[in-house]
């Protein structure tokens, strides 16, 4: 009772907010004033329960945790639970001080490095007690604020696999092979063949598989279980096989940047980069998997509540897959199964506002089952392993996953819905598990992504619905606006787009995005892709270009409408409709295209993909290819196609850009754009706005 009273006495008042000072150089002894603040955030938080029990149990005014400059390192994860929850007038926040810079790592520093010369290289070198003796393995490091590469052939981009014995190129392509062939110098007999992984980009996922045995005479790997997916780039037959990597081997250690941890001997590696010197160089390692948990139990109503997290940094996580996961279920598509290293379940009305979270394996923030109204607003997500924010399970009912019969109980209060993500920037993810999204969604309703800028990442930029065919789906009413999505692909994988949509999902809206420069490896990739069952959707008001497919690309679906958009500069195509009426996918209507301005490079394809039986309607769109010309539709001159009912009302003409080459895209007055009904919009407030970060002092 007498710690109790102090705090009261020096921290707040009974009519005032009550706060906390959290310093890396104060004491848990202190009372957690700004002179004598708490060493620890933990303590902290124990002090906050301790005034909530004192007050009754319930919070009689807002509590704010201010944590000041310095590095808090953790020993293990930070957890939160519905006894942390404040309420709607009296939210529990911990913020960083005015001007201040606190992170939150669950790094340690290595230290004790040496300059050493082993077989010619010269490199520094630690031992760490904890890695030989088997407490500590990890497998990233960062040279201050920059992530170093774990020691790899070949240093930059892929191998191409020579050939694979066991593939049939006529079976699915889930049927996945074991063995394959490299070509001479690519892969040894290395001393740590345990550890050493193949990183396989196959399809749209990349897989990593350690190698179980090495034929050097035959030159043929043997992988410890099967890739997930046949090993080769696509569908084509006969195949493009699939390209690769190696890494983790200190053979492979040749490259300035480039580290190995000896697993056996404790001795970290590590080859500086030019400028960095001994002793000098903040080296920092990973050892916790999880930095915050925040944990509620929906199904008995005990959730978190109005928990704020304001201005600070976290940083420094690893999760990795287990090894004895034959099945691939972490790397499956997009990546969507592997977890947050900011996780919430059971979370409702919690926000992230103008935080930090960078280094790590794996997603940034997880918002899980059971949560709803969160918020995540004008964040900065970067330098991720797999993707940035991830807003429900891959469970593809969106509630809890099956139980051991295989049935799935109806669970609606696990259901995640209604999270605002807005006016972030994420970008520069997927550095581990590449098949990843800047912005993940899977079965979930009511959510608002808007004023994001997503960019550098090597799957698909944002994703939302996550349940295949047109059936029932918990996926609707999301709305997707006024985001900038970029640099998406980079020739890494396939069958992506900067927006990525799967089922059903009525009601939900893509509309005043900017997306360009989606680039994929062998097939597709688009600015918006209506995948597997996309359906009742609309995309209207979007600006796209520069894609290595198509604008807009749609697999079986109905009932979508693409109109007034500016589809402009797809390399293979412009519109790809692919799928359509089939006695395995019958539907009503795949899509109405209308009132769309498509421009195009000369000789240019407009359409590609299964067309002819494709039950769509396109009309009163603006169609221009530069330099002028005849313009065909697949086989079909315009003529042709207008005489069997397609495009009534639409015209070939300029546009009259600005300046596209410049893509500058707006229109000159007298634009023909205007007889076919288009309407132009204003995409000057895309990306994050600049008035909601300054007011988190961004």
């Amino acid at each position: 009772m007498r710690f109790l009273s102090l705090v009261f006495l020096c921290c707040c008042t009974l009519r005032g907010a009550q706060e906390f000072h959290v310093s890396p150089g104060g004491s848990d002894q202190g009372n957690g004033t700004a002179k004598a603040p708490f060493a620890t955030i933990e303590r902290a938080r124990d002090a906050v329960r301790e005034w909530k029990r004192a007050s009754g149990g319930k919070l009689k005014a807002p509590v704010t945790v201010w944590l000041h400059s310095g590095v808090f390192r953790l020993t293990r994860t930070l957890e939160f639970t519905p006894e942390d929850s404040g309420t709607e007038a009296c939210p529990v926040t911990y913020r960083a001080a005015s001007g201040e810079k606190p992170v939150i790592s669950g790094g340690r520093e290595v230290s004790g490095w040496k300059e050493v010369t082993v077989a010619d290289k010269r490199l520094w070198a630690a031992e760490i007690a904890d890695v030989r003796e088997g407490k500590w393995y990890f497998r990233q490091l960062w040279s201050g604020d920059q992530r170093r590469t774990l020691a790899r052939n070949p240093n930059q981009g892929f191998f191409r696999i020579s050939a694979v014995p066991d593939m049939d190129p006529k079976a699915s392509y889930q049927t996945a092979q074991k063995r394959f062939q490299f070509a001479p110098g690519e892969i040894a007999r290395w001393e740590n063949l345990d550890d050493v992984e193949v990183v396989l980009a196959t399809f749209w996922v990349s897989v990593r598989r350690h190698i179980a045995s090495v034929d050097t005479d035959a030159r043929m790997v043997t992988l410890e279980y099967p890739n997930t997916h046949r090993l080769t780039d696509g569908f084509g037959n006969p195949p493009e096989l699939a390209r690769y990597y190696a890494e983790n081997a200190f053979e492979l250690l040749d490259s300035p940047g480039e580290f190995y941890l000896n697993r056996k001997t404790g001795v970290l590696y590590y080859m500086p980069m030019p400028g960095e010197k001994v002793g000098a160089t903040r080296m920092v390692a990973p050892v916790l998997e999880q930095l915050v948990n925040v944990e509620g139990d929906p199904r008995t109503g005990a959730f978190v509540e109005y928990v704020h997290f304001r201005g600070l940094t976290f940083a420094h996580a690893e999760w990795w897959m287990p090894r004895n996961d034959p099945s691939g279920f972490y790397q499956r598509q997009g990546s969507a199964p592997v977890p947050g290293a900011i996780r919430f379940y059971g979370a409702r009305h919690c926000a992230f506002e103008a935080c930090t979270v960078a280094h790590v394996s794996q997603h940034a923030i997880h918002f899980s089952r059971g949560c709803e109204r969160n918020r995540v607003v004008g964040c900065e997500i970067y330098d991720t392993g797999t993707g940035g924010i991830r807003v429900g399970e891959a469970d593809r009912n969106g509630r809890i996953a099956p139980d051991a019969k295989g049935v799935v109980h109806d669970q609606p209060v696990e259901e995640t819905h209604h999270m605002e993500i807005t006016d972030n920037h994420i970008y520069s993810g997927g550095r581990l598990f590449h098949g990843s999204h800047g912005i993940w969604i899977g079965p979930s309703y009511g959510n608002i992504v808007a004023h994001n800028h997503v960019h550098d990442y090597y799957y698909s930029g944002i994703s939302v619905g996550w349940t295949w065919g047109t059936g029932k789906s918990v996926a609707r009413d999301n709305i997707i606006e006024y985001n900038h999505v970029h640099d998406i692909g980079q020739g890494w994988l396939n069958d992506m787009g900067a927006i990525y949509t799967l089922g059903s999902q009525p009601g939900t809206v893509i509309r005043y995005n900017v997306l360009h420069d989606v680039r994929h490896s062998a097939y597709i990739g688009r600015g918006v892709y209506f995948d597997e069952g996309s359906s009742n959707m609309l995309v209207e008001k979007n600006l796209i270009y520069n894609t290595s497919t198509a604008g807009f690309g749609q697999s079986h679906g109905k009932g979508n409408v693409i109109r007034n958009n500016i589809f402009a500069y797809g390399r293979d195509a412009q519109l790809e409709p692919n799928g359509g009426n089939t006695a395995k996918r019958p539907v009503e209507n795949n899509f109405t295209f209308e009132r769309n301005i498509v421009y195009f490079e000369k000789d240019r394809p407009i359409l590609r993909m299964r067309w002819n039986d494709t039950d769509v309607t396109l009309r009163n769109n603006l169609y221009w290819q530069e330099g002028g010309g005849e313009i065909r539709f697949a086989k079909e001159a315009w003529d042709e196609w207008r005489a069997r009912g397609m495009d009534a009302g639409s015209l070939v003409a300029d546009p009259m850009f600005v300046d596209p080459a410049k893509r500058n895209f707006r229109l000159k007055p007298g634009s023909p754009a205007n007889k076919v009904g288009f309407e132009p919009f204003d995409l000057s407030t895309v990306g994050p706005r600049a008035a909601v970060l300054r007011e988190f002092g961004r």
